[in-house]
Formats: C-alpha cells, structure tokens, sequence
C-alpha cells in the first residue's frame, strides 16, 4: 500500500518537474543554448568595409577552410535610405555569395564614422553630431533614435533572423567623440547613455531570437564603470561582447576595456576585431606621428597579436580586417594573419558561450 501511494504521488510529481524545468530555462533571458543551436559559428572572420558585393569576390583567402566568413560594414544610409523603407538588395547578394561559399556574415551596422562620409539616414541627420576629430557621433541614447535603430533591427529580423549564413548583427564601439559642450546642449549624461543602451542591446536581441547580437565596448564617456551594468543586464539575453582593437600594450585600454574579459569570460561569448592598429601595434603603445622614432623590432607579430586574444581576452570570435590605411608604409598585413589563421583553425573551444 505504501509502494502503491508512492508511485501515485511520484506520477504526480513528475509533470510539475517537466514544467519547471521548461520555464525555468525561459526565463527572463533567452534560452541562450537551445536558441543559437546551428547558428553559432565561432573562429577567424574577414572583417571589410562598406562596399559593393564585387569586393567580397576581390577577397583571396575566403574560400581558406579556417576562415569561418566575413564582418562587413554597412552604413545604416544603405540600408534605410527613407524612414521606414528598407533595401536590404546588397545585403542580400552579400549573403547570397556567402551561402554559396558556406561561409557566414556579421552585419556590422555603422551609425558612427570617422571621416567626412556621413553614415546615417537623411531623416536622422540631426541625430549626427560632428566629432572633435573629422567624423560623426550618433546621439546614442535619445529615445527616438533608438527606436528607430530597434525598427531597423526588426526589419532585417523579418527577412534575415532565419537565415542559416546570417550569424548576426554588430553594433558599433560604444566610445563617442562629442565635445563636452555638444553633450551638454544635448542632454548627455552618463547614465541615459547607459540606459539606452541596455535598451538597445537587449531590444535587438529580441528581435533576432535565433541570431546574435555583437556590442563592440571599450568606453563610456563620463563614467566607465556603467560599461559593467550594461554587461550584467544583456548577460540574460544573449547578447555577445567584445571590442574594436587587439592591442595587448594600449595603456587606456588595459586599465578600462580588457578587465572586462577576463570578468565576464564564463558569462559571455567574448569577441575581438584586428583592425589597422593591431597590424602596427608597439610595445611602447606610441602615438601615430612617433613612429619614425620607435625601432622596427618593437612590433608585435601577428601571432602575438592572436594569442593574446586568445589567452588573454578569451575570444571565440576574432574579426581580421581585410585592408587599412597603413598598408602603403610596410606594416604588417592580412598576409601575415592568414598565416596565423591557418596554423589556428580552431580556438578556446572550452570557453562557455551560454548560460546553463
């Protein structure tokens, strides 16, 4: 009799333990391991510029078997030439070309620039704010703007979150080259920068439930330490982190961005992007116009370059940039990198990329 009523309570048990379990892995985040499976894609990625499809075909080590595909940079102008219309015609060869090569593509979105050429939407204009230097910084943490770039991140979802080659979409750096004047005019605090976003990050990952969502950090302007908030929240949902440089001797960087790997390794997919710097990076972290003083022996190789992303930064993504503007000075280039790719195909695969 008390076998009996022990089987009946424990038949009864089981159903409500099924259902905890199943809620409880959707939870207020995604169900980070269930969601991304055959869409997680790690390893070295060629990272290019904004461009016609023609140039994905220049690139001559594509079709290379360690090279897992490509990162390319869209002005958000190309995508959304009109408020609310969409030509994702580009896009689309793009990843046309990639599927029949089985490689994949990063979306990376630019809504910030570094030279005169203006990246965002006509009807977003006043949402580009002149930078100190010779570019353009968005107003990142207005309302509207962000809105916009979550409606933006809905449309490609719509024609794109399915797709097998699309891996995901990238975010631009967080830093921000606005004067202190401009962020006064313009409302800037620290912490409406922080809130927007989180806003941002978690909203795009909503939007591609079976896609990633990349966050290039490295600063916050007024208040760095909020970079830590924003990483906490997006940690439910997903979200992978990383920055735009590889470069172990940056002092700025070493005290403020790089702390933050070694943090969240167990918490986050964590990436990297090999951009001109990384290419000629010294030990002595000098400023451009130094150069010609430093000796050539203080450049690291490209395979340093690798390994401290690899075993410093922990890494499962790197992004190496296909050209830069140092090539015409005899600086390292996408030559030396292959080499490294090929000699490592495959890295830190032990590294936990979702939450269990």
């Amino acid at each position: 009799m008390r076998v009996r009523r022990c089987m009946i309570i424990f038949e009864k048990i089981i159903p409500v333990i099924i259902i905890i379990l199943f809620f409880g892995s959707c939870s207020t985040g995604r169900n980070l391991k269930s969601s991304a499976e055959g869409k997680f894609h790690p390893g070295h990625y060629i990272g290019v510029g904004p461009g016609p499809t023609e140039e994905l075909a220049e690139i001559k080590y594509l079709d290379e078997p360690a090279v897992r595909g490509v990162n390319k940079r869209y002005f958000w102008r190309m995508l959304e030439p009109e408020k609310g219309v969409y030509d994702f015609s580009l896009l689309e060869a793009d990843l046309e070309y990639l599927e029949s090569r089985g490689k994949q593509l990063v979306v990376f979105l630019m809504d910030k620039s570094f030279s005169s050429r203006k990246v965002l939407p006509d009807y977003l204009s006043e949402y580009a704010v002149a930078s100190e230097g010779n570019g353009y910084s968005p107003i990142r943490w207005d309302p509207f703007f962000i809105d916009r770039l979550l409606s933006l991140g809905k449309a490609l979802s719509e024609r794109f979150d399915s797709h097998p080659n699309f891996e995901g979409l990238a975010v631009q750096e967080s830093s921000l080259d606005i004067s202190s004047e401009d962020s006064e005019r313009l409302g800037y605090t620290p912490e409406a920068y922080r809130d927007g976003l989180i806003t941002l990050l978690t909203g795009l990952q909503r939007a591609l439930p079976e896609s990633h969502v990349f966050w290039y950090s490295n600063f916050l302007p007024g208040n760095n330490d909020y970079l830590y908030d924003v990483a906490d929240t997006i940690a439910d949902y997903g979200v992978f982190m990383g920055g735009p440089d590889i470069l172990p001797y940056h002092r700025y960087l070493s005290r403020v961005s790089y702390p933050m790997y070694r943090t969240y390794r167990k918490r986050l997919t964590l990436f990297c992007c090999a951009q001109g710097d990384s290419y000629r990076h010294h030990k002595n972290d000098v400023r451009l116009d130094e150069e010609e003083l430093v000796h050539d022996e203080g450049y690291l190789t490209m395979e340093e370059i690798f390994l401290f992303a690899r075993d410093s930064l922990h890494v499962r993504y790197i992004f190496w940039d296909y050209e830069y503007e140092g090539l015409d000075k005899g600086y390292r280039t996408f030559n030396d990198a292959i080499e490294v790719i090929r000699n490592h195909p495959v890295f830190n695969e032990s590294e936990v990329w979702y939450i269990d």
